[in-house]
């Protein structure tokens, strides 16, 4: 049994986010893992030059690089300034 919405871990670092037609954007990032009733899902807060991240946030795909080398899956669902948020979009595997 599993408490639902539970946080199993919370990264934070630095890693560079990328997607398709797009360069990449060295950025800051804090990763929230969570297991829900769907499985375990990851969302979080990304930090870097609002002018490189608006491209990515406008694509529907994008991935996080993370600072051990692992990578995310990710959609970026808001942009404000400086700071982006996103969505696990495939499994979240081990991080």
């Amino acid at each position: 049994m599993f408490e639902p919405n539970e946080v199993l871990k919370t990264l934070t670092g630095r890693g560079l986010v990328t997607a398709e037609g797009c360069g990449s954007v060295r950025v800051r990032y804090r990763v929230i893992v969570e297991r829900r009733e769907v499985g375990v899902v990851a969302h979080g807060t990304l930090h870097g030059s609002h002018t490189n991240l608006k491209p990515i946030w406008l694509e529907p795909d994008a991935q996080l690089r993370l600072a051990n080398g692992r990578r995310l899956d990710i959609s970026m669902t808001d942009l404000v300034g400086d700071t982006a948020e996103f969505e696990s979009t495939g499994p979240v595997g081990t991080l």
